[in-house]
This record gives C-alpha cells, sequence and structure tokens, in this order.
C-alpha cells in the first residue's frame, strides 16, 4: 500500500428522472426460512432484507455462466450510506466465485462490485475475527476497491480484509491492533468519503444507472421516460419472480397511434406465439409453473424464436414491454425492442440486456506467481511496489523454464540460485509463493532499487520511482530490448479512462500490467498487478411518450474489469473495476 496524494427529442430524452423509480422499486426479500419474496417499495429497502429488481436480474443472469447459487446471499453495508441501508449482496456460485453485486444507483458503484475466487472476503472476515475470539455481525464494503471490514454486536471492528489494518496480536479489546482499525477508519473516514464521492462521479458520468432502470407502472404520468434495452430473435430473457409474483405478462407496443385496436390485437397474438412460457388465450400471461428454482432465487425464461422474424416480415423492429405484477397491487415494467432483422446463433443467446463477458489474458496465466509485502525494519511492510514487480519477473522467469520452446531461455536470469535470488546460477525457478528467505531477499532487493522508503508504517514508493527498476530488468533479461513503459498522468491523484485503455491493450498484447489503484483512503495507493481483463455491452436507447412514442439512436453501454493479483498474503486475486491512477509494463 503506498501513500500520497437543442432540438425538443433531445429536451425530451433529458427527462430520464420523470415516472421512473429506477432501482428501488422492486425487492426481492431474503428471508430467514430460505424462501425469497418480491415487493414493490419506494424506500430503497432500508430497514429490511430486500434485493433490487436489477440485482435479482443480474444473479439470475451469473448462473449460466457461474453455476447455481450455493450459499444464502449476504447482505453488506457502507459506513458513508443509511446503516440500514443494503449497499451490496455478496454471492457464491458453485462452490468457486463470489461476486459483490450492488443493490442500486445509490451507492453509486458498478453493478459488480468485485468478483474471486472462494473463500469469499466474507469466510475471510469471519475466520479473521474468530482468531480474535470475536463474531461478525456486520459487513460493511470499506473502498471502491472491494476492502472489507466487519463489527461486532457492539460496533467495534473485528477484522478487515486490508491486512495492515488489523493483524493477529492480544485476543483483548484492548489489543492495539483493534486499536490501530478504529484509528485507521476514524483518522481516514473524510478521504474515504471522498474517494466513494469520486467513484459516484464516474459512476454518473458513464450514465451507468441512468439506462439501467425499471419503471413503476402508472396511469397518471402525462409524459413517461424510459428505457429500451435490445434483443434478438433467439434471445432468451430470465425473469426473477417469487411468492408475490401475481403475474408476468408480454405487452405489444404500437410505435404510434394509427394501429387500430383490432390491428394491435392480431400483432399482440402473433407475437406471444413466438416467446415460450405465453398463453396467447389469456392476455399473453406467462405460466408461473414453469419457473425455475435455485436456492433462493426463481425465474422464468423467456425465449424468443428464431421464426419470429418471418413472423413480422416487413416489420424491422418490434416492441414490447413485460409487466410483472405483485400481489401488492404494484406492477413492474421492462421495455424491449426486437430486431427482426437479426438472427442469433443460439450458443450467442443473450440472457438479459448484457451480453456475457469476454476476456482477455496473459499467456500461461497460471504461472503467474503469488507474492505478498513482508515485514522488515521496525515492522513496516517492504511495500507492494517492490512485490508488483517481483511477481511480473517470476512470471516471465517460471514461464521461461517451464516452456522454453515457447518463450526462450532469455528469462532465466531475471531470479536466480543466490541468497537475494539476484545473483548466481539461472537454473533455479522462481517459487509460485513468497514462503522462502530468498523471495523475501529478492523483493528486498527490488525495493531497494526502487527507493522504497518507511512512512507512516507503510512501505511507500511514488510512481515517478516505479521506473527505476528499468535497469534491474535490463541487466537480467537476456533476450529482445527489454525496457519499462508507463503511464504518464500527471494528476495522479484522480483516475483516468486512458489509463485503463492502455492497461487493456498491454493485457491483450500479453504483459502483465502493474497498475496503481486506491485501496482505503484518497491518498493511499496500491498496485497490484493486472493479468486478465474481460468486457460486457448492452445496446438500449432511450425513449420518451407523451402523445406518441420518440426513441433517440441505439447506444451501446460497455463494462470493463480486470483480475489482480493483489500482492497481500495468500492467493489473493479478485475482479474488479478499472479505476486506474497508473500503469506500468517491463516487456521485452
Amino acid at each position: 500500500m503506498e501513500i500520497w496524494r437543442i432540438s425538443l427529442l433531445s429536451l425530451l430524452l433529458a427527462t430520464t428522472a420523470i415516472a421512473v423509480k429506477g432501482d428501488d422499486v422492486l425487492d426481492i426479500d431474503i428471508d430467514k426460512d430460505e424462501t425469497a419474496g418480491v415487493l414493490v417499495r419506494d424506500d430503497s429497502g432500508q430497514g429490511n432484507n430486500e434485493m433490487s429488481w436489477q440485482t435479482a436480474e443480474e444473479i439470475v443472469d451469473a448462473i449460466r455462466e457461474f453455476g447455481n447459487v450455493t450459499r444464502q446471499p449476504v447482505a453488506i453495508y457502507r459506513d458513508d450510506l443509511p446503516s440500514d441501508y443494503v449497499a451490496y449482496w455478496l454471492v457464491e456460485f458453485n462452490a468457486s466465485q463470489y461476486i459483490a453485486i450492488s443493490s442500486g444507483s445509490k451507492t453509486g458503484d458498478y453493478l459488480v462490485s468485485s468478483q474471486g475466487p472462494l473463500p469469499s472476503p466474507i469466510t475471510e472476515l469471519d475466520s479473521t475475527a474468530q482468531t480474535y475470539g470475536k463474531e461478525c455481525a456486520k459487513y460493511l464494503m470499506m473502498t471502491p476497491g472491494g476492502e472489507m471490514m466487519c463489527r461486532d454486536k457492539t460496533g467495534k471492528i473485528v477484522a478487515t480484509t486490508a491486512e495492515e489494518l488489523l493483524l493477529p496480536g492480544n485476543k483483548s479489546d484492548d489489543d492495539p491492533n483493534f486499536k490501530n482499525a478504529h484509528e485507521y477508519i476514524d483518522m481516514h473516514t473524510t478521504e474515504l468519503e471522498m474517494q466513494w464521492r469520486a467513484r459516484a462521479d464516474e459512476i454518473n458520468r458513464k450514465s451507468i444507472w441512468t439506462e439501467n432502470k425499471v419503471e413503476l407502472s402508472t396511469e397518471t404520468n402525462e409524459v413517461t421516460s424510459f428505457t429500451e434495452d435490445y434483443v434478438m430473435p433467439g434471445g432468451l430473457i430470465r425473469v426473477p419472480v417469487d411468492r408475490h409474483t401475481v403475474s408476468v405478462k408480454v405487452k405489444y407496443q404500437p410505435e404510434d397511434e394509427t394501429q387500430t385496436a383490432e390491428e394491435v390485437a392480431q400483432i399482440q397474438k402473433a407475437m406471444c406465439q413466438m416467446i415460450s412460457s405465453c398463453d396467447v388465450d389469456d392476455d399473453c400471461s406467462v405460466d408461473l409453473s414453469q419457473k425455475k428454482s435455485v436456492l433462493y432465487l426463481s425465474y422464468i425464461e423467456l425465449e424468443i424464436s428464431k421464426e419470429i422474424a418471418a413472423a413480422f416480415k416487413g416489420r424491422p423492429s418490434v416492441q414490447f414491454k413485460l409487466q410483472v405484477e405483485q400481489s401488492s397491487g404494484a406492477v413492474i415494467v421492462r421495455h424491449y425492442s426486437l430486431d427482426t432483422t437479426k438472427h442469433r446463433q443460439k450458443r450467442f443467446k443473450e440472457y438479459k440486456s448484457y451480453g456475457s463477458w469476454t476476456y482477455a489474458s496473459i499467456p500461461d496465466e497460471g504461472y503467474f506467481p503469488y507474492y505478498w509485502q513482508h515485514k522488515i525494519k521496525k515492522g513496516c511492510p517492504v511495500g507492494c511496489g517492490p512485490v508488483a514487480w517481483a511477481m511480473v519477473f517470476g512470471y516471465y522467469d517460471r514461464r521461461s523454464h517451464y516452456k522454453t520452446s515457447t518463450y526462450g531461455s532469455g528469462s532465466q536470469d531475471l531470479y536466480r540460485c543466490g541468497s537475494s535470488g539476484t545473483t548466481g546460477s539461472k537454473s533455479c525457478v522462481a517459487p509460485k509463493y513468497s514462503g522462502d528467505t530468498r523471495v523475501k531477499k529478492y523483493i528486498e532487493k527490488i525495493a531497494k532499487t526502487l527507493g522504497t522508503w518507511c512512512i507512516f508504517s507503510n512501505g511507500a514508493t511514488p510512481a515517478y520511482k516505479m521506473d527505476n527498476i528499468k535497469g534491474f530488468f535490463r541487466a537480467r533479461q537476456k533476450s529482445g530490448s527489454p525496457t519499462v513503459k508507463q503511464t504518464n498522468n500527471v494528476w495522479r491523484l484522480f483516475s483516468r479512462d486512458s489509463i485503463a485503455r492502455t492497461t487493456r491493450s498491454w493485457v491483450r498484447s500479453g504483459r502483465p500490467v502493474v497498475v496503481g489503484t486506491t485501496e482505503g483512503g484518497f491518498f493511499k495507493w496500491h498496485y497490484p498487478v493486472a493479468t486478465k481483463v474481460r468486457n460486457r455491452s448492452r445496446k438500449y436507447r432511450r425513449c420518451v411518450k407523451i402523445i406518441w412514442k420518440i426513441c433517440g439512436k441505439w447506444h451501446s453501454k460497455r463494462q470493463y474489469q480486470m483480475f489482480t493479483h493483489q500482492g497481500w498474503s495468500g492467493t489473493k486475486t479478485k475482479w474488479r473495476s478499472m479505476s486506474l491512477h497508473y500503469a506500468a509494463i517491463a516487456t521485452y
């Protein structure tokens, strides 16, 4: 961890808040009896364990990619939000992956906050608390980078995933490690709030939640603004349902007011026949008995026939909406525009507005090592900058030894057999984990090269010193043209999209990227290493309806995430957003 410092149409389309209730209208209640309930509320679910519609959609969509839910979703809160507002849900899939999903726009965070392999941060927090003889009663998201903490029933911090805040010690309430964690949070409250505000500004700028809202049906609005999601023949939509769901109906939406009631009825019937689980004779109601259930959640799958294009020949698109009626009388509405000119092959089905993740990785990512900071003088950590470069060089060394025919032998001098890993024979292979003295000495050697120093009990390496590793790398990389490249972000206190783009480009070209993130206070930097990136997109347009419907152009919204090796104890890795201040590679 490092410490630093006008047209009518455009006017109408800007009116996005009218008659739109956003993320706090449909909630799935996670009860103690392991059943789920869907409720429509206007209070953002405060004071109860309820799950928003978008969160439920994200979960049922993730089931397709990661397998079934294998543990009851866990509520996660935030100190900067109302104390009874569930900000995230942590969900475990197929006993292998966890995903932290935002509950709504009030969080000012991405829909998928973080993701990684099990054990989850919840398990880690519980385990840490138990070492102190404590018990987690409430879990909280501490930073936009995904670091978490938990408090006991008295409100005291008893565990954090940021290891430097709470280390094993005496198991008493006056333990200095507990005091350190409390003091850290108190000292950095303002900085943490600044960091969350910066994330919210980023989310607003990218319209992450503005274009992903659900509508509360009403008969009294003169103007309705809504988002239409793009779907294609052969597509499949998953709709969360539960014991409070009275009905789900598919409704054709006329383009204008010129169509007669008879024409609308004919089109409605034809469309209903082309969507699975719909009853033509019952106002195109969805057969709820066809629902599929997983642990704590149920959903209906609506498959759009690939033959629908022939049924609507001459119509380039057909608009419809889903109406989910609840026992309270409220109705949730989702709008769709079906492109009848396109055909989706079965293996490319889209299950919701967002498509599947597309991945890119450095080659043979399995060779990438897991190193972490250890204590040096006066108990100060060696620094995350040196650890990051050590992992990069360890990766190059390991793949050069294990797949010489592919990568050559030129990287085998990056880690040697001498006591510090920098001298002696090149026959030694960089280890997978930082468990022996040689790896620690190797990291310390890199720290000395960088000019890392101890300040406020942290190993600090400013970004301009990270380039000092160039000579170390050139002296040991025996093939190619070894050099170090880094971004030049003058305003390094603020993340920039250009750095994220550069990082994605470097990973796609096969190079691990040392990235600069904020973990904790606004001026606390950390250098993890990104080895994989992924993205997904959704196609949508904004529409308004006064007398007739007017829609804007189609837009594509793309989300990006990176997979980072954190450089902290154990094998801490996770998928996270790409809010970056710095990026660098060693290349040859």
